[in-house]
């Protein structure tokens, strides 16, 4: 699995307890329906997460490129600070569906690396990941 995604990266919450606002948010589809407002929890594998929308729910989801699937999750980044990406179904530019989130890289679906941070720019109800290509 890499080295796994610890509860706070550069002192900023990404797994753990869920608290409504802080975390990496992403879109998930269980029992038919597509939620944009999905937190992860915890991680179960390079490519599966334990996510929640109200902290008493859990559903484990794995990646992919757009939701389809029940079970389905999708993580987006992107690679402008200024630019906030809008989870859903395919990414526009400057945003990028991730097939893989490590403590230190991000992997997308065309197998590019990026390293990655957290950030709330323009909006404080719920962080998203900000990616700079490796290399």
């Amino acid at each position: 699995m890499g080295r796994p995604l610890s509860k706070d990266v550069n002192g900023v919450r990404v797994i753990g307890t869920f608290t409504g606002d802080a975390g990496i948010r992403v879109v998930g589809k269980f029992g038919g329906t597509t939620n944009t407002d999905y937190y992860i929890v915890k991680q179960r594998g390079a490519k599966t997460y334990v996510v929640t929308r109200d902290g008493t729910t859990y559903q484990t989801g794995v990646l992919a490129s757009s939701i389809v699937n029940n079970g389905d999750i999708l993580i987006t980044g992107s690679t402008n600070v200024g630019r906030t990406p809008t989870p859903g179904s395919t990414p526009s530019v400057g945003s990028i569906a991730l097939a893989k989130l490590t403590k230190r890289l991000a992997t997308d679906f065309d197998s590019n690396t990026y390293t990655w941070y957290l950030s709330n720019y323009q909006d404080s109800t719920g962080d998203f990941i900000v990616l700079t290509p490796t290399t």
